[in-house]
């Protein structure tokens, strides 16, 4: 008799216990609108985890660029300051954590955040190295919060629309071209001069082995791409990784254990504690740095702080249009993107600029997770949560090579360039702002003047075609500001 009801008081649990769950899923599937959007959790959960495999490369790229952006206290110096890559690695993925987070949470959509691939570039290689990291963090900053304050006025309307098409499409197709110029230096196709790649090839030496392996690692990357391949970059990634653990830990030659060192079986740090070390003193540098006058007197941090804010707009406007194109297509919906999306994305920035990133962005690579049935903020959520337990993985992280690095970051470039098909280049006007914006972001290796002398050609195109009365006022404003910035640097 007292078996008989032990047996039904257990039963009694697990029917409540079936029930709570049921009413917990029921309750979350409410608040993210599921069957608005005809999803479940396991479609959801499919699209997070997606999305998360196809940003995951940007745990690795940051931390391997954001570690060239030098300290403003020994620009200039032999004994250069850096910052610290494990405090990169930590920032990046605690903020990616948060802005993907409270993007699923706050404005119920599937779109992942990530330090920006571009920025990160321009950040370091352009604005570090002239005002250090940090003074980098400090436009960051300052960039950001203006960006949030427009972003909730009609001025962000009128920038957007102040620029033709072709113009801004010209702007990405610089930065694409740019950012695969700094992966092909990584890879070790080119040599540099104090961290700044040249045009003269390096010597295969000693990088025959990161060659190889970079540049295979590249084409097996668009391959896959092409074939339409689930997460190529991350693919590519972990099997050049191992690829290269395999031989700097078997194989005895000076090239291959020069290419891969990191890779090193003795290389493994367990010690989490140099990431809150790394990441203290990134933050405790840029504070001490605040009030330094070689960063404010310096023109790089005013016209940093207004090409960021361009960009921003641009990027932001552009990514978030895509994910709602995609998301609508694959769901047979008609929705628009909360703006409260675009506010996110740019508070993102605010706390990252904060932690120690460049700024943040949300990611195309979202339509990745969309494609495998991501609908809603949930599936952001657990894409979130995958960059939070990242963090467990840092030593793994830590070891990979830059060849590697740099191949996803040749690829990324090689995404963005391809909108150079949808510049009106029978229009002299657009064809010549196109032409100067991205010759000149890769023979300065500089966004900013690519950016400054585009939008300079294009006036002086509209004008010798005729067509002066077609230009925004905006475009006169932003050419006095770029000549004054060129004359500044010439002369301060």
């Amino acid at each position: 008799m007292e078996k008989n009801n032990k047996s039904k008081d257990s039963i009694l649990k697990a029917d409540k216990s079936k029930n709570a769950t049921a009413i917990s899923n029921n309750r979350i599937a409410r608040y993210f609108k599921f069957n608005d959007m005809k999803t479940t959790f396991k479609k959801e959960i499919i699209g997070g985890i997606s999305t998360l495999l196809a940003m995951m490369y940007i745990l690795s790229v940051e931390p391997d660029i954001l570690r060239r952006a030098e300290s403003i206290t020994t620009i200039g110096e032999s004994n250069s300051v850096y910052m610290d890559l494990n405090g990169v690695f930590l920032a990046t993925a605690l903020v990616a954590f948060l802005a993907t987070f409270v993007m699923g949470i706050s404005a119920n959509v599937p779109i992942g955040l990530a330090p920006s691939m571009g920025l990160n570039a321009m950040f370091a290689f352009n604005v570090a190295g002239n005002i250090g990291f940090e003074g980098a963090l400090i436009a960051t900053l300052i960039s950001s919060i203006l960006f949030c304050v427009v972003s909730v006025t009609k001025l962000r309307t009128i920038m957007i629309k102040s620029l033709p098409k072709s113009v801004h499409l010209s702007i990405g197709v610089g930065i694409g071209f740019f950012i695969a110029y700094v992966g092909i230096s990584n890879i070790g196709w080119v040599a540099n001069d104090g961290g700044i790649p040249i045009a003269s090839l390096s010597d295969f030496k000693m990088t025959y082995p990161a060659i190889i392996l970079g540049t295979v690692a590249l084409f097996a990357a668009i391959f896959l791409n092409f074939k339409k391949f689930f997460a190529p970059v991350a693919c590519v990634m972990i099997i050049g990784f191992i690829i290269a653990m395999i031989l700097v830990n078997t194989v005895e030659n000076d090239a291959i254990q020069e290419s891969f060192k990191n890779a090193k079986f003795s290389e493994i740090d367990w010690n989490y504690k140099s990431l809150f070390t790394g990441f203290w003193s990134n933050l405790e540098g840029t504070t001490k740095q605040f009030v330094n006058p070689k960063i404010w007197i310096n023109p790089t941090m005013y016209i940093s702080i207004f090409v960021f804010i361009i960009l921003n707009f641009f990027d932001a406007t552009g990514t978030i249009t895509t994910i709602n194109i995609e998301l609508n297509r694959e769901a047979g919906t008609n929705n628009e993107i909360p703006h409260k999306a675009l506010i996110i994305d740019a508070g993102a920035t605010i706390v990252g600029s904060v932690a120690g990133v460049s700024h943040m962005a949300c990611y195309a690579e979202s339509c990745v997770g969309i494609s495998q049935g991501a609908r809603t903020g949930f599936a952001a959520i657990i894409t979130s949560l995958g960059f939070l337990i990242s963090i467990v993985l840092f030593p793994i992280f830590k070891m990979m090579p830059s060849c590697i690095t740099g191949a996803a970051t040749v690829f990324i470039g090689t995404i963005m360039i391809k909108s150079i098909t949808g510049i009106e280049w029978d229009k002299p006007e657009m064809g010549l702002a196109a032409f100067f914006s991205i010759m000149f972001m890769v023979v300065t290796y500089n966004i900013a003047n690519g950016i400054a002398l585009g939008i300079i050609a294009y006036t002086v195109g509209a004008l010798a075609t005729g067509k002066a009365k077609t230009l925004n006022p905006i475009i006169w404003i932003l050419d006095l500001i770029f000549i004054l910035y060129f004359v500044a640097n010439a002369f301060i």
